[in-house]
């Protein structure tokens, strides 16, 4: 996929069969962005499921590696005057054209023999052929939607070496599994370092009741969890990580939820923090496997043609 940055930072889509002199000749699957000052951004992909980008001049054989990110921009400095801002809204469209050309990361059957131990009961695991036809499994998964959430959740988990994040997998299926089935609100989570989060999050916060003293005066417990009631639901501080790595948890609970699984099931702070934990992770995961492997509604329809179109 080629694009060219337009001077009011929307992007223009060229043709894919157009010659570029003084790109790298690479093989697909890769994005081209053509910048000014003759610069341009290459996006390939490394070991079948990682994003490399590069930055070069045309015409020429020196490149550098970048990190784009997703939802931010990226400024790059062409000498001591020149400098070019890249929107997150590009940033996105770039990487989301590159994934769509990539498979998913992480390994079909060390992620399908940790959901058999879940789910064994499940008749989708019985056969041991079938489990290992990564395209026929997956067809399975589809229909069933709590599965497939945590099998993609699993799969993405190992393939960073979270196991800590499987395991958050394991505590909901374990002891929630059916409880966010009917929910018509979804739990919320935030992560800080500090000792509130940021503005945004706290903001999402005050929209569910919440107010900047009431996460003061939950973070100035001496003891943790604490938990405080609104009208909206319920509000869980929790620490976790190691004194070198820690980090606060904020996390919000619909009253429904809330009883079900405090005044119904018993369960403690902690596996309700862990348990809706790891079903966020299969929320997240399913949307992230989404963005892989389908180029056609990734590059929202546009074809490449003889006319370059414009993508805002």
């Amino acid at each position: 996929m080629i694009f060219e940055l337009m001077s009011k930072g929307n992007l223009a889509q060229l043709p894919d069969d157009m010659h570029v002199a003084g790109v790298p000749d690479v093989s697909s699957p890769r994005v081209l962005l053509l910048l000014p000052y003759n610069r341009f951004i290459l996006g390939t992909v490394s070991l079948k499921t990682y994003e490399h980008w590069t930055i070069g001049k045309l015409g020429t054989e020196e490149t550098e590696e970048i990190f784009l990110y997703d939802d931010k921009p990226k400024c790059i400095s062409l000498g001591d005057v020149e400098k070019i801002t890249i929107t997150k809204e590009v940033v996105d469209r770039l990487k989301a054209c590159l994934r769509s050309q990539m498979t998913p990361p992480g390994e079909h059957l060390p992620a399908m023999l940790i959901l058999r131990g879940l789910l064994r009961e499940d008749a989708l695991f019985q056969d041991e052929d079938f489990l290992k036809n990564e395209r026929a499994m997956q067809e399975s998964l589809d229909k069933d939607t709590t599965a497939r959430m945590a099998y993609w959740a699993i799969r993405f988990a190992l393939s960073r070496n979270d196991y800590e994040g499987v395991s958050r997998i394991k505590t909901w299926l374990k002891i929630a599994p059916d409880v966010f089935e009917e929910t018509i609100q979804t739990p919320r989570i935030w992560f800080s370092l500090m000792d509130l989060p940021g503005r945004k999050d706290i903001e999402d916060m005050e929209s569910l009741a919440f107010s900047v003293d009431d996460l003061q005066r939950m973070n100035s417990q001496s003891s943790r969890p604490v938990v405080l009631y609104s009208k909206a639901g319920y509000l869980i501080l929790s620490d976790f990580g190691s004194d070198d790595a820690a980090f606060r948890i904020w996390l919000y609970l619909p009253i429904p939820l809330w009883n079900e699984m405090r005044e119904k099931r018993k369960l403690s702070i902690r596996e309700i923090v862990m348990a809706t934990w790891g079903f966020l992770d299969g929320i997240a995961a399913d949307l992230e496997r989404s963005s892989f492997g389908h180029q056609a509604s990734m590059t929202g329809g546009i074809s490449s043609g003889n006319t370059a179109k414009e993508i805002s």
